[in-house]
């Protein structure tokens, strides 16, 4: 994903599930150092805080590897080796799913839809044999996930019933400390839209998903 705490925000429940039984990996595109309202606070100090923050986050909920590719935060869009990047990425760890975010949301970012973009472009040429043949060489042959998983999404077609690990994501959150003055009332409303997603499948709180069959 685009930022330091987007995959929590976004899925944190899910992750807390999925790491019980399987291995989950966070590639970070960018370290989030342009993401504070102090005009006094350094970027390099704001993106150094910002990697620790999701080192232990994503200690706390079972991540196996944390990936930071250091790409400059809010020029995602114009970061021309990025799909290229996750390719390989995505040839060498062999991934089931993935999870990004869903570019056609509404959505104010546009290091999410960027970001987006470059993993759909990226699965492209992770999965056939004549994208970038440079790449045979060094190892990394082609791989095909089975599915992707965009999220937040306003058409969910799969929804993750998180009733049971809706307060561990709220702790995972809690520990991105630098960004929480700028998320007013966060807790409230990251229940109450676990608590609309859910209750479209039944659930308590969910997390909606729109999955792509690749």
């Amino acid at each position: 994903m685009a930022h330091p705490d987007d995959p929590e925000l976004a899925c944190g429940g899910s992750i807390a599930q999925w790491t019980k039984h399987n291995v989950v990996n966070y590639i970070i595109v960018a370290s989030g150092e342009k993401g504070t309202w102090d005009k006094n606070d350094s970027s390099f100090r704001i993106a150094i805080k910002r990697e620790e923050e999701t080192k232990r986050t994503a200690k706390f909920l079972g991540v196996k590897k944390t990936i930071f590719l250091h790409q400059p935060d809010g020029e995602i869009e114009i970061v021309k080796t990025l799909k290229l990047e996750l390719a390989a990425l995505i040839r060498h760890l062999k991934p089931h799913t993935i999870v990004t975010h869903d570019p056609w949301c509404r959505q104010f970012h546009p290091d999410h839809r960027a970001t987006a973009f470059a993993v759909i472009n990226a699965i492209m040429i992770a999965r056939d044999w004549h994208f970038y043949p440079f790449l045979h060489e060094i190892g990394l042959f082609p791989h095909r996930p089975q599915e992707l998983l965009l999220t937040p999404t306003d058409k969910p077609t799969f929804i993750n019933d998180i009733s049971a690990t809706i307060k561990k994501k709220i702790r995972a959150i809690r520990i991105h400390k630098s960004q929480l003055a700028q998320l007013p009332n966060w807790e409230e409303r990251i229940k109450k839209r676990a608590e609309i997603d859910g209750k479209a499948a039944g659930y308590k709180y969910g997390e909606g998903f729109y999955k792509m069959y690749l």
